[in-house]
């Protein structure tokens, strides 16, 4: 008889080990949850979008227990409150979550698994960046409130001191990529530097897209990326730049490859585009100061209105020959180059050949100060 219930034993422990393979659990406690009673745990589905998987209240000791099912491992999302908290999961996972919302830098602590570890190791990358930034815009906030007459002027040094604090993280950021690349969070790293318009880092993360869509083939996110990074290796930095056919407002067709021989920007950008208006100061600017040193502009417009396109060309003084498909982001031009957002722009060399992208104010002076 003793046998039969040590069988039963053994049998139900198996049974029970083979069942949390089945899905991934996080046990989680948060510190100062003040009127929040919920929580909500979101995966991506198919397309990478977020969606809610489970949902649960806090016990009387601000504790709580998540599950779900992934068979690959993939990111999760935990909605507390207003704040937001990713993470990495599988099935057969135990993941620990620790966070206080009165952390005004939104850190938590998340333990149990590899890919925990290392995302917690990121996580100290992007903290330490996430407060000096922020330290940064309080201090350049308050500047423009006691001056608004030097706004302009204020918000360009803000930029220019952003550029300043990016360089560290995007060189950090991407370390850890090179130290961890069988790491779903590298992936994570990628991403963050992806959208930070790092022209640098560009065909750096082209060749980790290839690397991460063979270490992870089924994730959605993952051959998202693939896809944007093989979009965007047709116009990266090296690349010949692809021919450009449009209308001149008044009708006339011009092509990027009339222009060879030069340097020449290509702008992207729209009269609905307001840091496209605040930018286009600046590149009157370089215009005017090189426009007789082999240099000229060509603009792409993303305008639908002509009406309104012609009158940004006059209001900010844009001399130099300007085209549009009058399609906004339906323009095939705008697909042809990636285009994701505006003001985006490419300096194309005598050869025809993508030499620098998205060079702002003293960034493109110093580019065409040294090279023409």
């Amino acid at each position: 008889m003793r046998k039969i219930v040590l069988s039963v034993i053994f049998l139900a422990t198996v049974l029970s080990a083979c069942n949390n393979k089945k899905e991934f659990t996080i046990n989680g406690e948060v510190k100062n949850v003040g009127d929040v009673k919920k929580i909500y745990l979101l995966l991506a589905d198919s397309l990478g979008q977020m969606v809610p998987k489970d949902s649960t209240f806090f016990n009387e000791n601000q504790k709580f227990t998540l599950k779900s099912i992934s068979e690959e491992p993939e990111f999760f999302q935990l909605i507390i409150g207003q704040r937001s908290y990713f993470g990495i999961a599988k099935n057969g996972d135990e993941i620990e979550f620790k966070a206080d919302l009165t952390n005004q830098a939104s850190n938590y602590e998340i333990k149990g698994t590899d890919e925990a570890d290392k995302l917690t190791e990121y996580n100290k990358i992007t903290n330490d960046y996430s407060i000096k930034t922020g330290h940064l815009a309080e201090e350049y906030s308050k500047k423009i409130t006691q001056d608004q007459d030097k706004k302009d002027e204020i918000i360009a040094e803000f930029n220019a001191k952003s550029q300043e604090l990016n360089q560290p993280f995007l060189a950090q950021s991407y370390q850890f990529i090179q130290d961890n690349k069988s790491a779903l969070t590298s992936f994570f790293a990628a991403n963050i530097m992806a959208g930070m318009n790092a022209p640098e880092y560009e065909n750096k993360l082209i060749e980790y897209s290839k690397v991460a869509k063979k270490e992870f083939p089924k994730n959605k996110a993952v051959n998202a990326f693939y896809k944007q990074m093989e979009a965007a290796s047709r116009v990266a930095i090296g690349q010949q730049a692809p021919e450009i056919t449009a209308l001149t407002p008044d009708g006339k067709s011009i092509s990027l490859s009339g222009f060879k021989g030069k340097y020449v920007l290509v702008d992207f950008w729209a009269s609905w585009c307001a840091p496209c208006r605040r930018e286009n100061p600046n590149i009157v600017r370089e215009y005017q100061k090189f426009k007789d040193k082999n240099f000229t502009i060509f603009g792409f417009s993303l305008d639908t209105d002509p009406k309104e396109w012609q009158r940004a060309i006059k209001d900010d003084g844009l001399v130099w020959d300007q085209v549009s498909e009058l399609k906004q982001w339906e323009a095939e031009t705008a697909r042809l180059y990636n285009i994701e957002a505006i003001p985006s722009s490419f300096l194309i060399d005598p050869t025809g050949k993508i030499v620098a992208k998205n060079l702002k104010g003293e960034e493109l002076n110093t580019f065409l100060s040294k090279n023409l």
